[in-house]
């Protein structure tokens, strides 16, 4: 019997902490704390938006791979494929989300409403094909995340940085990366059974990946923090060094690479994160 905490874990509450994306176009396009205020309202429905849109997808990959789920470690115990949830009632929840998702959407007109489906047409090709392909399933991940802050963009229709928009999809790269390093190493050999896609990665190769994704994150948005002519973003460079030093720690050192988790859990990554936006926040009063 399925309980409010089922259906939190089957729509994946957790995983909406990606869609913070969309509020960047706000806060780095933002010339003043009354501009953000006006702009706000149209972020936040995007925001809802994509996290409606992404637990339908979250949902209808389950429905894909419910049987495949049962045979994994951990996934075995989501709500689906443990059968506390049915098939039938996964697929209302994810046709509610998927119609949440389409209204908010069309209220925030056709451009916002376009990138929303292409950012749909990404996942469920990455559905049906590309996580099994190697470098497509991360790559398609990073296009993801740069979808988010277009769509974020497109919502209050300011420009972005072709420098912010490297950044994001470098850093997805690093995180999604990490992420198939640990799966390989919580799976060992039977992970090539869960996801084809592992079965052409080994963890030094992701290791290399990792170290060039870590380089081209830092090196872009080195660049773009000089390029503004906000003195003080000069200052969250070292901040984004030790944050991706931690998370790189993480992964090597302490045998984790969830990022859903650990950047919600880790301290030092909190801490980081706390003085990035403490940083970004000063610079309008000053």
């Amino acid at each position: 019997m399925a309980n409010p905490r089922d259906y939190v874990r089957l729509i994946r509450v957790k995983q909406w902490v990606k869609n913070v994306l969309v509020f960047v176009p706000l806060v780095f396009a933002a010339t003043s704390p009354e501009w953000i205020l006006g702009h706000l309202p149209q972020t936040l429905m995007a925001f809802l938006s994509f996290c409606f849109i992404s637990s339908a997808v979250y949902v209808f990959n389950d429905i894909k791979d419910v049987e495949r789920d049962r045979l994994h470690p951990v996934k075995r115990l989501r709500p689906l494929p443990s059968g506390r949830i049915s098939t039938a009632t996964a697929t209302v929840v994810g046709a509610l989300f998927l119609f949440l998702s389409a209204a908010l959407g069309y209220l925030l007109g056709k451009p916002f409403l376009l990138v929303l489906v292409l950012y749909t047409l990404n996942n469920l090709l990455y559905t049906v094909l590309l996580k099994n392909l190697q470098l497509f399933d991360v790559f398609s991940i990073a296009f993801g995340f740069v979808l988010r802050v277009y769509a974020g963009a497109v919502a209050i229709d300011v420009p972005v940085s072709a420098y912010l928009f490297l950044t994001v999809f470098f850093l997805a790269l690093f995180l999604a990366i990490g992420k198939r390093r640990y799966e390989i190493l919580l799976l060992g050999e039977e992970g090539k059974n869960h996801r084809k896609s592992l079965r052409h990665y080994s963890v030094y190769y992701l290791d290399q990946l990792m170290n060039i994704s870590a380089t081209l994150t830092l090196v872009v948005y080195t660049i773009y923090a000089l390029s503004r002519d906000d003195f003080l973003f000069a200052f969250t460079v070292p901040i984004v060094v030790f944050g991706l030093f931690r998370y790189y720690h993480i992964t090597h050192n302490k045998g984790k690479g969830e990022p859903s988790d650990d950047l919600l859990s880790d301290p030092f990554i909190l801490l980081s994160g706390a003085l990035y936006s403490g940083v970004v926040l000063l610079n309008f009063f000053l």
